[in-house]
């Protein structure tokens, strides 16, 4: 229910607005989800929906810019980005332009090279 709900502030076109729509301990539970182990995301994201994928990366792209979710290389934006090449799917043109416009990690979306 949780990943759901991330989903949703993609999908519903809330990323703007993300600083505003949590609150001190529910932003504090949640940036948890930036210390999740890859292995963990991978397996996570190998039965979630191609379309699922791409809103958590949204999700996390713009996440990691809130206070205390900032994660480097260790952001789950790497592991599901890696979950869509395992199934033959790569990030399009516009997503890496729009990843690198709204998040200066320069980690994403594919990890350290």
């Amino acid at each position: 229910s949780t990943l759901e709900r991330l989903v949703a502030y993609s999908s519903d076109d809330q990323l703007d607005s993300l600083e505003q729509l949590f609150s001190g301990e529910d932003s504090q539970v949640l940036s948890g989800l930036m210390k999740i182990e890859h292995q963990q995301w991978l397996e996570t994201a190998d039965s979630l929906p191609q379309e699922t994928v791409l809103h958590l990366i949204r999700f996390f792209t713009v996440a990691e810019n809130l206070p205390g979710w900032e994660a480097g290389a260790n952001s789950p934006v790497i592991p599901l980005a890696k979950s869509l090449r395992k199934r033959g799917v790569r990030l399009d043109k516009t997503m890496l332009q729009w990843i690198r416009q709204v998040n200066p990690n320069r980690y994403l979306p594919y990890g350290p090279l």
